[in-house]
Parts: C-alpha cells; structure tokens; sequence
C-alpha cells in the first residue's frame, strides 16, 4: 500500500477549504444581499443636477382677465400655478372687455419667479344679449349696435335698451350702466298679429294718424279764427283811443 506524504495532505485539505463557500447554495434573499457590479465596459451614469425652474406669477385685483405670453394664451386671473418661460425677454397682455389692455415687456434670469403686479382700468359695461327671434336687431339709445346674439361693450350712464324683429314686440329696459359690469339680457319678443310687421305691439286708440290729423286741423282752424278776431277789433277801434297826433290834426 503506498502512502501518501503528509504535506500533499495538507495541501489537499487547503482547496477543499477555498473551495467549499463556492458550493454552498445561495438563496433568493442572500443573492440580493450580494453586490453587484456592472458589466465590464460599462459605468453608471449619475443623474443630472435638478435646475430651478424659470417662471412668471401675474398677481391681479382684475378676476377674469385672460393672459398672454409673446401672444399665446397661458391661463386667466387668478392663475392657477406658475407660468413656466425660458430666460430671456418676453411679451405679456392682459386683457378682459370692458377694461383697458395692458401690454409690456419683462425680462426674467434662469431659475427665478418673476412676478408682475398687474390691475386693468375699468372704461364700460360689457352687454350681452340673446333672443329666439333670430336676426332680432338689437340698439342702444336708439342706436343699432348688432344683432342677436349680442355681446360688446356700452358707454356707463342710463342706457336704454332695445331688441326688434319684424313680426315680434320690441323688448324695451333702461340700463344703468356701470363700468367693468356685466349686463346679460334674454329678450322674450311676443309673435303679433299677422300684418304687423314693425315690430311694435298694437297701435293704442290714441296712436291713429287719423285721430292726430283732425286734431291738427281743429287747432289750425282756432289759430286762424284768432287772428281774424284780433283783426277785426284792430279795426273797430273807438275814436276816443283814436292817437292824439291824428285828434289834433282834425
């Protein structure tokens, strides 16, 4: 039987012991305790640092109002977050009817908020009408402005308002209008009788042309028999009224 020298033991007992941690089985748990490492040519790349953001507040009293940004809509008064901008030189407009418009330029620096204090001047009422009487005209002050539907802008003051349509009533409201307001109308026109086709309701016992023309010529007639009278009496003068100039001549 050959022997086997002790140092060969010892040596084989060295690469059973390296050896052994490679074959024991590693579980789900202990595998994700492990490190990783990436694969050979390849880095991880770090995420980029996070840049403040440029933006533009609009604060204003003037609810409503639309905004614009080098002449794009961007949101309305009072603005629901910031208005996102690249840094630079920039156009802004606010504007609602019945207001002045405001235009200006801003510039704003990378990463800051920019606000803008902004309030519109109030000029006049803002006069939206509707009718089922399609094409109903509709006037101001006797004054024709469109037709139905209807909105723009009207002078402040005691306005009267009126909405015509051929075959319909005329829908009559006096306005007092105040600046920056809104007036919104839905004129019910009453369909008349057929033949009447001015817009206007019945004529009353006292809208006959008629009516007015005798009374027209009554009122001449005592004009005229006035001054006949007064010329008769002109001529009847007595004698003792008769100027002193023309007594003393006799």
């Amino acid at each position: 039987m050959q022997t086997v020298p002790v140092r060969h033991l010892r040596r084989v007992v060295g690469v059973l012991c390296l050896c052994l941690p490679l074959a024991v089985p590693v579980g789900p748990v202990e595998a994700a305790r492990l490190p990783t490492r990436p694969p050979p040519g390849k880095t991880t790349a770090k995420p980029a640092p996070k840049r403040p953001s440029t933006t533009v507040i609009v604060r204003s009293t003037t609810r409503g109002a639309r905004i614009y940004v080098d002449g794009q809509p961007v949101g309305t008064v009072p603005q629901d977050a910031p208005i996102p901008v690249s840094p630079g030189t920039h156009t802004i407009k606010v504007t609602k009817p019945g207001h002045s418009d405001y235009l200006d330029t801003f510039q704003v620096k990378r990463g800051e908020e920019h606000v803008l204090e902004i309030d519109l001047l109030a000029l006049a009422g803002v006069l939206i009408v509707d009718s089922m009487a399609s094409g109903a005209i509709v006037a101001v002050d006797q004054r024709q402005i469109g037709e139905v539907p209807f909105e723009g802008e009207i002078s402040p003051g005691t306005r009267t308002l009126e909405v015509r349509a051929p075959g319909y009533s005329t829908f009559r409201q006096s306005i007092e209008v105040v600046a920056g307001e809104t007036y919104t109308f839905d004129a019910h026109l009453i369909a008349l009788a057929p033949g009447n086709d001015f817009g206007e309701a019945e004529t009353p016992w006292y809208g006959h042309w008629w009516l007015w023309a005798g009374t027209a010529v009554l009122v001449a007639g005592g004009v005229t028999a006035g001054i006949l009278l007064t010329r008769e009496e002109a001529q009847e003068t007595p004698r003792n009224q008769l100027p002193f100039e023309w007594l003393d001549a006799r």
